[in-house]
């Protein structure tokens, strides 16, 4: 037994001093290469240590490795891609661009994004920079047609390996969205003065293209623009300027019409208007040079939402004329014509005030009136000089095109027209399409808006006439103009014609002028005259006839003082229908080709009769009795 275990133990103690001894022995390769690992973000390759064994053995043979590559940017994941706008089975317009929004993300990176509609692609948008691991792209889109379409969006990593697809279903159809208005400025409540001319700003947005934006005032279209491009655009701003000229509270809106005819009303903006100041006061004269003793008529226009008391005319600090109001406290609104004249010639300083029931007074600024001398002729403006113009660029023509734009007129009234206090105006639209609607614009002078007076439906045909009244809010020059637009949004614009809208009959505390109205007529010997005068206030209208000549004579200006009456007529070019005797040094009967005339004629209300001379305008005079019929 002791034997046994005393054998074990030398052999133990002999085996580890053998093994203590072979670990210390080094092994070398001679013949065959170690195999190198190589890092791709390595600076250099490392050598790896020969290793050691713990028994002789023989060495196996190792054949030469490749060199190993590794790319540590190599994901074990797919990227992720999402749509996140719109929505699934949300609507879109058709012809309307649409952004589509795509989201994708990699933990190494997004190389880039593809977006598919019914497996056809739109649009690829590669990322800004390779170690982008979040990207989002916005692509537009159009659908050309109605219905159901899929979209797919895939992203892709720096290895190219694609997501798995993220898709939707969206619904076509017609349109889908109203365009959107907005009033910018003003803003609040805003209070503003009688007679104030206050700046709408506005703003319509639509992606269909919004052809049209309008300005509505109390129910009532006051005015609208049109977009530059027929199409339309996806924006459209302007500035309305609308004038204030009725007390109390009005409401404001801004409608925005699109190219598929949908509309949208802003938000309503209330605006005050009151008198918390001076009244408003407008003046114009028809003319601002003449010859001596030639009637010029100046027209005063005030405002006031406390009552006008009285208006007046002043030539420098001298008054002329004053108009009083009968009723102050009521008549918010006064307009007053006079007529002033002088036998001196030069320059005078014409200028109005006006005077609230609340004693507050308003004086206009001072304009120039020149009375000239014998020979002296009226300035004349210097014609701007003509510029360069550079010749444009040839532009591709569409491949389709609408039939021309359709036209415009106004048949009733004519040009240099003159009426009391309203117009009646006759227009018409003819168009080489279905006419959408015909309308019929009017302004005052100085107004930077026009007005639409009235808006007529065509019905879709090709030709329509309307008729409408128009009250002016003062006296003085007023401009007209008629539209017609056919089913491709195209316009056509009548001539601007301009006419004289008389004051209203207005209390005066001076004489009262002498009882005109009727016809007067009277003979010489080779011409017969037909007089109807108007009266409004001391200011004179109305028509001469003269039977030597075809046209009707119009009196532009007149006016009555005392006793007297003195107007202006002018005839349009007519021809002769009598002959008439040879010119001496009296003339005494008017020819065709003179086109001017001015009367001075004495009034005898007990003989009804008016004793006139008139002058031409190449200075030959004559005389003529009229009597009352």
């Amino acid at each position: 037994m002791f034997t046994a275990h005393a054998f074990r133990f030398v052999l133990a103690i002999g085996l580890l001093t053998f093994l203590t001894a072979c670990d210390q022995l080094p092994i070398s390769f001679s013949d065959t290469p170690t195999p190198t690992l190589t890092a791709t973000r390595a600076p250099s390759t490392p050598t790896v240590p020969p290793p050691l064994v713990a028994f002789p053995t023989a060495l196996p043979t190792l054949t030469p490795a490749a060199t190993m590559t590794l790319d540590a940017r190599a994901s074990l994941t797919a990227p992720v891609a999402q749509i996140v706008s719109p929505q699934n089975n949300s609507p879109l317009s058709v012809n309307q661009t649409a952004h589509v929004v795509v989201y994708a993300a990699d933990d190494q990176g997004i190389a880039r994004i593809e977006l598919f509609a019914d497996n056809v692609l739109i649009k690829t948008e590669h990322a800004p920079s390779i170690s982008a691991q979040v990207f989002s792209a916005m692509i537009p889109w159009t659908p050309a047609q109605t219905g159901t379409s899929v979209l797919r969006a895939l992203a892709y990593d720096l290895t190219n390996r694609a997501s798995a697809a993220d898709e939707i279903t969206v619904n076509i159809v017609a349109d889908a969205r109203k365009p959107s208005a907005t009033i910018v400025y003003p803003i609040g409540t805003p209070q503003i003065d009688l007679g104030d001319l206050v700046p709408i700003h506005a703003i319509a947005t639509d992606e269909a293209g919004v052809i049209q934006i309008e300005l509505w005032v109390d129910n009532q279209l006051y005015t609208h623009t049109l977009a530059a491009n027929a199409p339309g655009q996806a924006q459209l701003a302007t500035i309305f300027y609308w004038h204030a000229l009725a007390p109390g509270s009005h409401t404001l809106i801004v409608r925005a019409r699109d190219a598929h005819d949908q509309t949208t009303d802003s938000p309503s903006l209330k605006v005050l208007v009151g008198a918390t100041r001076a009244p408003t006061l407008t003046l114009a004269f028809d003319r601002t040079t003449a010859l001596p003793n030639e009637p010029i008529t100046a027209t005063i226009t005030a405002l006031d939402a406390s009552g006008i008391a009285r208006v007046e005319l002043l030539n420098g600090k001298e008054i002329i004329a004053a108009i009083p109001s009968a009723f102050p406290a009521k008549q918010t609104a006064l307009t007053a014509q006079i007529v002033w004249q002088n036998a001196n010639p030069g320059d005078y300083q014409l200028s109005a005030r006006a005077i609230s029931a609340h004693n507050l007074a308003k004086d206009a600024p001072a304009q120039t009136i020149t009375i000239l001398r014998a020979g002296q002729t009226a300035p004349v403006a210097a014609l701007a000089t003509a510029t360069r113009v550079r010749t444009p660029r040839a532009t591709i023509t569409p491949r389709t095109q609408p039939p021309p734009p359709p036209s415009a007129e106004i048949a009733q009234p004519a040009n240099n027209f003159s009426s009391a206090q309203n117009v009646r105006a006759i227009f018409s639209g003819k168009g080489n399409a279905e006419l959408e609607r015909i309308e019929l614009w009017g302004y005052t002078h100085g107004q930077p808006n026009p007005q639409v007076i009235c808006s007529l439906d065509a019905r879709a045909a090709t030709q329509k006439t309307g008729q409408c009244d128009w009250s002016p809010p003062s006296a003085g020059v007023v401009y007209l103009y008629a539209q017609a637009i056919d089913i491709y949004r195209q316009i056509g614009k009548s001539p601007v014609i301009a006419g004289y809208i008389g004051a209203p009959t207005f209390a005066t505390a001076g004489p009262t002028p002498a009882p005109l109205a009727g016809r007067w007529s009277g003979s010489v010997s080779n011409a017969q005259y037909a007089l109807t005068p108007r009266v409004i206030g001391t200011a004179v209208r109305g028509e001469l006839k003269v039977s030597t000549i075809e046209s009707e004579g119009k009196i532009m200006s007149g006016s009555i003082r005392g006793d007297r009456i003195t107007f202006h007529v002018d005839f349009a070019p007519a021809t002769v229908t009598t002959p008439s005797a040879p010119i001496t040094t009296t003339l005494t009967a008017p020819t065709a080709n003179i086109s001017a005339f001015d009367f001075d004629c004495g009034v005898d209300l007990i003989a009804g009769i008016l004793n006139c001379a008139f002058k031409d305008s190449r200075g030959r005079s004559g005389s003529v009795i009229l009597k009352r019929e």
